[in-house]
């Protein structure tokens, strides 16, 4: 069974054959990768965990979902991309995407004007900080001091 970047691969170089440097697909090419990566994961030729399956459960879905694979592993896939490693547009811009606070106050931010916006920011950031270590505390493990030797257990706080 393949991963899903090595399906990926196959697909392309089934469709453009050798190449040199950063593959350039058409459109129709594209869409022939994508469904050959498609097929292949609707045979079970390749990976799809069961919560995908569950996710996307149509044919279509899977389809769907393939675009975006092959578009990210033709950005990321050194062999796809000319050898470039990939690095992000943006590096940080999904952070504290999940708090709801940060949320609302990004939204706020495009609705003020600079000077409110430098306050806002700065909240923004203040939040992101208390995020950022609250993961890290979570993140912690529970040392069981019962289980450490006695000669050890002066090193643990």
């Amino acid at each position: 069974m393949l991963n899903q970047k090595e399906s990926v691969f196959q697909a392309v170089l089934s469709v453009a054959g050798e190449f040199e440097g950063a593959v350039q697909l058409s459109k129709e090419q594209r869409s022939e990768v994508v469904d050959l990566v498609t097929a292949s994961i609707l045979s079970g030729d390749t990976e799809f965990s069961a919560d995908a399956k569950a996710k996307h459960d149509t044919e279509q879905k899977v389809r769907t979902y393939c675009v975006g694979l092959v578009n990210n592993w033709l950005r990321k896939d050194t062999r796809l991309n000319g050898g470039e490693k990939y690095e992000a547009k943006n590096p940080g811009s999904r952070a504290g995407s999940t708090d709801p606070v940060v949320r609302e106050l990004r939204k706020l931010l495009s609705h003020v004007d600079e000077e409110q916006q430098a306050v806002i920011q700065a909240e923004i950031d203040s939040r992101l900080a208390a995020v950022k270590e609250q993961k890290m505390s979570q993140a912690k493990k529970v040392i069981n001091s019962d289980l450490i030797p006695d000669h050890l257990k002066h090193l643990v706080g």
